[in-house]
């Protein structure tokens, strides 16, 4: 009896071993959790990331182009994203491209010598003569040579989303002769508001980009000496100013 009592109390007196290795199964589990949580794939951290940024950098193309970027025009470019310089390339290689097809349409339909075009940084101008488009003291322009002027307005359509403003504007000059001021003025405005009537109406550019003026004879190109000089001074100007990016202007200031 005194043998079987005290391999009763042996076995009582090892149990707690059991509760021990328990308690320190479930520790180990719980540490193995933590550690397998606290580590970062930075592989699928970075792809992820990556991911992001070219949903967030892609541009946006026009309406007209196709999800799979068929179908665009010549002139056709993604629209630039605000603040970005790359927006501002675009814009740019845009103006150079119509300048370039413009200058090769009046060429090739003979009216290269009846409009002078400047480019600049940011602007194309156009410069018409007064025996170009209108008549000797008129404000009705020609319809002989309204083909040059229509040439120029179906290539602004192309790059209107690109077109920060279309300043038209009309003058005169100095014969010598007595003539009221305020004829020259009213001259000058009124051919700048036919040629703006053309663009609208003809070639569906946008009102709402246009600007008209009229400097009478105060703003001459040339001496008012000669005719030749005064036939430069005399001239209507279409000068196509494209938009710019929030850093280029903020660069030039």
């Amino acid at each position: 009896m005194r043998r079987k009592k005290d391999e009763e109390e042996n076995d009582k007196s090892e149990r707690w071993l059991l509760t021990y290795s328990d308690m320190m199964n479930n520790l180990l589990i719980l540490f193995m959790v933590l550690y397998a949580m606290s580590i970062i794939d930075l592989a699928k951290f970075e792809d992820m990331a990556n991911g992001f940024s070219n949903v967030f950098a892609s541009g946006t193309t026009t309406e007209s182009q196709g999800s799979d970027g068929a179908g665009a025009s010549e002139y056709t470019v993604e629209e630039p994203g605000e603040g970005t310089a790359g927006g501002t390339d675009v814009v740019s290689e845009e103006f150079d491209k119509v300048y370039k097809t413009i200058q090769k349409e009046l060429a090739e339909n003979g009216y290269e010598d009846m409009v002078i075009i400047e480019q600049g940084a940011d602007y194309i101008k156009f410069s018409f003569g007064e025996n170009v488009l209108f008549y000797p003291d008129s404000s009705t322009i020609k319809t002989t040579d309204m083909g040059v002027l229509k040439c120029i307005g179906d290539a602004l359509v192309t790059i209107e989303p690109l077109i920060q403003s279309i300043d038209i504007s009309g003058h005169t000059a100095t014969t010598g002769q007595q003539t009221t001021s305020v004829f020259s003025w009213e001259l000058s405005a009124e051919r700048s508001i036919a040629v703006l009537k053309y663009l609208v109406q003809t070639c569906n550019l946008q009102e709402s980009k246009m600007a008209i003026s009229g400097y009478s004879r105060y703003h001459p190109v040339a001496s008012n000496e000669t005719e030749e000089s005064r036939q430069l001074n005399r001239r209507v100007e279409i000068k196509i100013t494209r938009i710019k990016s929030e850093t280029t202007d903020q660069t030039e200031q």
